[in-house]
């Protein structure tokens, strides 16, 4: 059924994404079911990535990297997900990001 009133958003940050050497900026959001990163250019960049919550196994900080290897920025977070893909995010306040992400049980 389809239901017109969309999952409220708990927490919206302009964030940048970043796998590799490649980065990509843009809007990270997080509903009661999905991560969510839409990057501002869509014809050339990472993502978008819609990740379901009950998908993520392991959340922590990590450091956003220059060349892909020297560490640059701290303030970022690192999404795990079941499939043992890894989504790395800098993005402004991660350890609240990293309390909104844990499982409701874990809190």
């Amino acid at each position: 059924m389809y239901s017109s009133n969309p999952t409220p958003q708990l927490h919206s940050i302009v964030a940048t994404a970043q796998q590799g050497v490649g980065h990509s900026d843009g809007k990270l959001s997080l509903n009661a079911h999905t991560l969510t990163f839409e990057p501002f250019n869509q014809a050339f960049a990472l993502g978008p990535y819609h990740i379901s919550r009950t998908d993520i196994v392991k959340t922590e900080l990590c450091h956003g990297k220059g060349g892909g290897f020297i560490p640059l920025a701290t303030q970022g977070i690192e999404v795990t997900t079941a499939d043992n893909k890894s989504y790395q995010f800098l993005l402004a306040e991660p350890e609240t990001w990293l309390a909104l992400l844990q499982p409701p049980d874990s809190i």
